[in-house]
C-alpha cells in the first residue's frame, strides 16, 4: 500500500472543539465529525458545509474533524444522539437495528441504475415512517452524501458459483446476506481492519465501495481483479444533524439548509460519478487492476432473492411490513426511470 493511501486510511489529526451551537452576535458554530479521513466518501458533506457557510455569509461555521477523533463509524448514531458533535455521516448498513426501514434501500441487486436509486432513495428516506427512525435517535435527516457502488475485488478471477464458494470473502450488509443465501461464507471484517487483513490474505476477496473507496484506501495495491459490472448494492453515507442543534438554528438558516439539501441530492451523485471515473482510471491504468465480469451473476442474483425473503421475515418480527416498503421503493425507482 502506498504511503499516501496509508496516511489517508489512518486517523486524521484534528483540534477538538466543544460541540454545540455556539452563538456570538448571531454567529453559529457547529462541529462536524467524520469517522474516516478526507476522501471521496465524505466529499459531498464537505461541499455542503462550504455552501452553508457561503450562503449564510459566514453566520454559520463548522469545525471539521476527520479520522475518527470522536469515535468509529458504527458509533456515529450514538455520538449524534448524545450531541458529542452536531453533524456527521452514518449508514443503516452499519446500524441496521437502529434504522430497519432504511435498510430497504440496501437490499442486494435492487437496480443497476445508480442515478435513479439516488433520487428514489432520497424520497424514500423522507417518508414519515423512515423519518421517525431518525427522530427516535434525536437526528435530523439532511441527504445521502454518497451511494457508493458495492463491488468485489479479488486476488484471483472467480467466474462460477463453485469457484466463488471456495474463496474467503469479506462481505457486509446486503452482500453478506446474498452470499449467505447462496451458501457461501462471508467474513464481516471491519473496514478499519480490512487493509491489513487483505494484505496478509486473511481474505481472498473483499466486497466494498468501488472504485473510489477501493482506490482511496489502497486496495488497488492489493487486489488484481475488480468486478466492475456487478454492484451488490449502494452503500449510503447519510448526512444528519443532531435534532437539538437543528432546532436551535434560526428559521432563515433552516430554510437555507433545507433548500441546499434538495440541491445536494443530484449534486452529490454527480460528485460520486466524477470521483468514480477518476478512480477507475487510476485503478486500471496506474495500478493495473483488471476489470472483469462474474460469469454466473444470474445464479447469484437468484440466491439473493432468498436473502430478500429473509429480510421481509426480519421486518415482520419487528412489526414492519417489508413487502409494502419494497413496493414503495420500487414505485419511486420507476418514477425516476429505474
Amino acid at each position: 500500500m502506498t504511503l499516501r493511501r496509508k496516511l489517508l486510511a489512518a486517523a486524521f489529526v484534528a483540534v477538538l472543539a466543544v460541540p454545540g451551537v455556539a452563538k456570538a452576535e448571531d454567529n453559529i458554530h457547529l462541529t462536524y465529525h467524520a469517522a474516516f479521513g478526507i476522501a471521496a466518501l465524505n466529499e459531498a458533506s464537505r461541499v455542503w458545509m462550504d455552501e452553508v457557510e457561503a450562503r449564510t455569509d459566514g453566520r454559520v461555521t463548522f469545525t471539521r474533524l476527520f479520522g475518527g477523533a470522536l469515535g468509529k463509524f458504527a458509533g456515529q448514531p450514538d455520538g449524534l444522539r448524545a450531541r458529542s458533535f452536531d453533524v456527521g455521516q452514518l449508514s443503516a448498513v452499519y446500524n441496521p437495528g437502529l434504522y430497519p426501514r432504511a435498510t430497504t434501500t440496501v437490499i442486494t441487486f435492487l437496480t443497476d441504475n445508480a442515478e435513479a436509486h439516488n433520487l428514489a432513495a432520497h424520497e424514500f428516506f423522507k417518508l414519515p415512517e423512515v423519518q421517525a427512525e431518525f427522530d427516535a435517535l434525536n437526528q435530523k435527516f439532511m441527504f445521502v452524501g454518497q451511494w457508493s457502488r458495492i463491488e468485489m475485488l479479488s486476488y484471483d478471477h472467480y467466474n462460477t458459483m463453485d469457484e466463488l464458494s471456495q474463496a474467503k470473502i469479506r462481505a457486509h450488509g446486503g452482500a453478506g446476506d446474498a452470499l449467505e443465501a447462496a451458501g457461501i461464507a462471508g467474513y464481516a471484517i471491519p473496514w478499519g481492519e480490512l487493509p491489513a487483513a487483505a494484505e496478509r490474505r486473511v481474505v481472498d476477496a473483499a466486497i466494498m465501495g468501488a472504485p473510489a473507496a477501493a482506490y482511496d484506501f489502497g486496495f488497488g495495491d492489493i487486489f488484481e481483479y475488480w468486478y466492475a459490472y456487478m454492484p451488490f448494492y449502494y452503500f449510503p453515507m447519510t448526512l444528519v444533524m443532531n435534532k437539538e442543534a437543528w432546532e436551535e438554528l434560526p428559521a432563515d438558516v433552516q430554510q437555507i439548509i433545507e433548500e441546499l439539501n434538495e440541491e445536494m441530492v443530484p449534486r452529490a451523485q454527480a460528485i460520486t460519478v466524477m470521483r468514480d471515473g477518476e478512480a477507475e482510471a487510476k485503478l486500471t491504468e496506474e495500478l493495473g487492476v483488471k476489470k472483469v465480469r462474474f460469469g454466473e451473476r444470474d445464479k447469484l442474483e437468484a440466491a439473493a432473492a432468498g436473502a430478500r425473503e429473509n429480510w421481509k421475515a426480519e421486518m415482520a418480527e419487528k412489526g414492519i411490513d417489508g413487502e409494502a416498503l419494497l413496493n414503495k421503493y420500487f414505485e419511486l425507482l420507476k418514477k425516476h426511470g429505474g
